[in-house]
């Protein structure tokens, strides 16, 4: 069982707490938003844990982890980078669709058994294999519709088709073939958006401290919030300290669901 777990303890106003997140790919902020959020904390201490089988951690298709995205509920304790949240590809733009095939050559084969360290298998009641692999901020997402990866060597058979939301899968299997030919993920490219990102999730975590906007734009923003008339002397630093403190708060309230889907 996961544990049940108190608060986040995130000091908001140390940036060291949130350096890692500046090279994070989008999947890694979601679940940070989701870690906090207190309906999924109460829900995912309750949850059966993972099993560990031939070296991979192997879980089942959890209905209940459905309503915040995910195939198997996982533990809010943990910080992006070691926390493995399985995210279902009707949320997650990043997911590469496959049939596992028992023909072909030794050479064309895809071996799980190879990359145990870094897998997660949810088993679907359909029959589907939902594969996480993933070491630190970088991962990669596989679905298998047909045949099992688990089983032993396999031949994928990758389903693709048009163009509508062709991108993500096409990032995913490149991210595969770089797997196969160096045996490690590819990191998540730093995106000038992050910056943003982790302000927005310092200032959410300030808010639920019970700081002030002021003393949020005073850390985030610039020192002049500590003047003594920064409403009437520093309106655009108060303007940008309501639209970070709004901005946080619409994450919270799920808003991070658009970053899976980017």
């Amino acid at each position: 069982m996961v544990s049940a777990t108190p608060p986040l303890s995130c000091d908001w106003r140390d940036p060291a707490g949130y350096a890692t997140l500046h090279a994070a790919g989008p999947d890694a902020f979601a679940w940070e938003w989701l870690r906090r959020d207190p309906t999924y904390r109460a829900a995912a201490s309750a949850a059966a844990r993972a099993a560990c089988r031939n070296g991979v951690l192997a879980l089942a298709d959890d209905p209940a982890a459905a309503r915040w995205g995910l195939h198997a509920f996982e533990d809010p304790a943990l910080p992006a980078g070691t926390a493995r949240p399985v995210w279902r590809r009707e949320h997650y733009a990043l997911v590469l669709v496959v049939t596992a095939e028992t023909d072909g050559s030794a050479d064309d084969r895809f071996e799980l058994a190879r990359f145990a360290r870094l897998a997660t298998v949810v088993a679907g009641a359909d029959g589907a294999e939902h594969l996480l692999l993933a070491e630190g901020l970088a991962s990669l997402r596989i679905d298998s519709v047909g045949g099992s990866l688990a089983g032993g060597p396999v031949r994928l058979a990758y389903r693709l088709a048009g163009f509508a939301g062709l991108e993500g899968p096409l990032a995913a299997l490149r991210d595969l073939l770089e797997l196969r030919e160096s045996g490690r993920l590819r990191a998540p490219r730093a995106r000038s958006r992050n910056r943003r990102l982790v302000l927005l999730l310092r200032a959410y975590d300030a808010l639920e401290a019970g700081a002030s906007q002021r003393e949020i734009a005073g850390v985030l923003l610039s020192p002049e919030a500590a003047r003594a008339r920064w409403r009437t002397e520093a309106p655009s630093l108060r303007l940008r300290a309501q639209r970070l403190a709004g901005g946080a708060r619409a994450m919270a309230r799920g808003g991070y669901g658009s970053l899976l889907r980017a």
